[in-house]
C-alpha cells in the first residue's frame, strides 16, 4: 500500500437527494459549535500528528478543548467473494499496533490499502486486490465512506463488495516486499466467516462491517 506522505485529500461529494431526505428526518442538533483557535504539527512522518485547540461551550460554560488528531490519508477496503464457490478471499498479517496491544498481532482482514494520489477508492481496491491477494475484481459495489475512528483520526475508508472475476488468472499476492508487507492469502467459506462474526472473532472493524453487509445483501450465499 504505497503512499506519498499523508496521502490525498479526497473531496466530499454532496449526498444524493434520497439520502438528504433521510438526514432531514433526524432531529436537529442542539450541540454548541466548535471553532478552531489554533493547530500545531507535533510529529510529521508516515503519519502527521497535530494538536488542535477549539473554542466551544461545555454544558453552557465557555471552554477551550484540546484534541490530538492523527492523519495518515484515506483508505479503501473490499470483500472479494466468489458467489459460485461461496467463498471469500481475505488476507492474514501481523499488525504492529495489535501486537503492542497484546497477543501475537495476527489479524484476518479484507483486502485494503491507503488511497494513493490520483486514485479513487475503486482503483485502490482493484490495485490492492492484485497486490495483496492475486485476484482480479469484477463489478464493485460501493457501500459508503465512514470515518475509521472519528474521535482522533481523519481517515475515511471507502468500503466495497466485489465478485472475483472467475475468468482472470490468479496471481501470487502476498503484498509488496519493498513496503515491508508479508501477507497470507486465505480463501474462506462464507459460512465460516458468518460463524466467526457471530462468535465475535473478527477483530478488524472494516472486515466485520463488510461481512455483515454481504450477509444482509446476499444471505443465500451463507
Amino acid at each position: 500500500m504505497s503512499r506519498d506522505h499523508v496521502g490525498p485529500r479526497i473531496t466530499q461529494k454532496s449526498p444524493p437527494p434520497e439520502l438528504k431526505t433521510v438526514t432531514q428526518d433526524l432531529p436537529p442538533s442542539h450541540l454548541p459549535p466548535m471553532t478552531l483557535r489554533d493547530r500545531k504539527v507535533v510529529y510529521d512522518g508516515w503519519l502527521t500528528l497535530e494538536v488542535a485547540r477549539f473554542d466551544t461551550t461545555i454544558h453552557g460554560t465557555p471552554a477551550v478543548v484540546v484534541r490530538e488528531v492523527h492523519d495518515h490519508g484515506h483508505g479503501a477496503g473490499v470483500l472479494a467473494y466468489d458467489p459460485v464457490r461461496r467463498t471469500a478471499v481475505l488476507v492474514r498479517q501481523r499488525r504492529a499496533a495489535v501486537l503492542l496491544d497484546g497477543g501475537d498481532g495476527l489479524t484476518l482482514e479484507v483486502i485494503a490499502g491507503l488511497v494513493d494520489p490520483g486514485e479513487t477508492g475503486e482503483t485502490t481496491v482493484r490495485r490492492e486486490a492484485w497486490e495483496e491477494a492475486g485476484v482480479t475484481l469484477g463489478q464493485v459495489d460501493f457501500l459508503g465512506k465512514p470515518y475509521s475512528s472519528p474521535g482522533s483520526v481523519t481517515e475515511r475508508v471507502w468500503l466495497y463488495l466485489a465478485e472475483i472475476d472467475p475468468t482472470a488468472p490468479r496471481g501470487k499476492g502476498g503484498g509488496m516486499a519493498e513496503e515491508h508487507e508479508e501477507l497470507e492469502v486465505l480463501e474462506i467459506p462464507l459460512s465460516q466467516l458468518a460463524e466467526l462474526s457471530d462468535a465475535m472473532m473478527l477483530s478488524d472493524l472494516k472486515t466485520l462491517v463488510l461481512v455483515e453487509a454481504l450477509r444482509r445483501r446476499r444471505p443465500e450465499l451463507f
